[in-house]
């Protein structure tokens, strides 16, 4: 994640101070004070300061062995922007009737710093959760929803992602090499879906699809996922009609709420 460097003057600094603060805690989901000051070049003092002050602000919370954790206070903050809030809204109807349609959960993401993002999600109460929860991210080459997004992106940012993106092996069947992942990702650009054979987790298997703009290409996307024993490769011709249908339902909530 880039880092923002101080402008100038105290009140900057200690601005920048709480944001890499927060960050580095995203990043490590939870963090001591003293590993935090050692991975940031700050003095413990300053760290804890700041701690103190970001869970007076309930940015943060302490948790019974000392570590520290962002709140849900930042996602609260984050979908009270109007363009996350309206797409949030404009999809969430649709991905409760296709979870109930097909048993099985429903994640709808965007692209956000070469990641996924998770922005909304439908569960049935049916199975074991295998997926990260609404406001988490995964990576791009080993999702069904990054490989859609990633396959719908303007050509020149598509390969400059393609590029500058870490293909990190999460298990066996994780794509790895680059050139596979550029062919993989044209297929899914001309098939118009895209599937995660267990290349995240070995007990998960999603299809996802995108929410197209006007221009091509896409708002957002949604996937299907349930765990590799019950979801089987044979069921996603079943369910990509469904799917389909769930996304141009959202692409046309959203037209229509542009229109008015």
């Amino acid at each position: 994640m880039n880092r923002t460097e101080p402008d100038h003057g105290p009140i900057a600094s200690t601005v920048v101070t709480a944001a890499r603060i927060l960050e580095e805690i995203g990043e490590r989901g939870r963090v001591v004070p003293q590993d935090l000051a050692r991975a940031l070049d700050l003095n413990r003092a300053t760290v804890h300061r700041m701690l103190h002050t970001l869970q007076q602000l309930n940015y943060i919370g302490k948790q019974p062995d000392g570590s520290y954790g962002l709140t849900f206070h930042l996602f609260e903050i984050g979908n009270t922007v109007p363009e996350s809030r309206h797409l949030i809204d404009a999809a969430r109807r649709e991905l409760l009737e296709l979870s109930h349609d097909t048993g099985y959960t429903v994640n709808h993401g965007v692209l956000y710093e070469d990641h996924v993002l998770y922005v909304d999600k439908v569960t049935p109460q049916s199975y074991l959760q295998l997926e990260l929860e609404v406001g988490e991210s995964d990576p791009l080459h080993c999702t069904s929803l990054g490989k859609v997004l990633l396959a719908y992106l303007p050509e020149p940012e598509r390969r400059a992602t393609l590029e500058r993106i870490v293909l990190e092996r999460h298990t066996e069947r994780t794509i790895t090499n680059r050139r596979d992942l550029g062919v993989e990702i044209e297929r899914v650009h001309a098939d118009g879906w895209a599937i995660d054979d267990q290349e995240l987790a070995m007990e998960l298997r999603c299809v996802a699809a995108p929410v197209l703009a006007p221009d091509d290409t896409a708002l957002s996307a949604v996937s299907i996922s349930g765990p590799s024993d019950r979801f089987l490769p044979a069921d996603i011709q079943k369910l990509l009609p469904l799917l389909r249908k769930t996304t141009e339902r959202i692409a046309a909530n959203l037209a229509s709420h542009e229109r008015y």
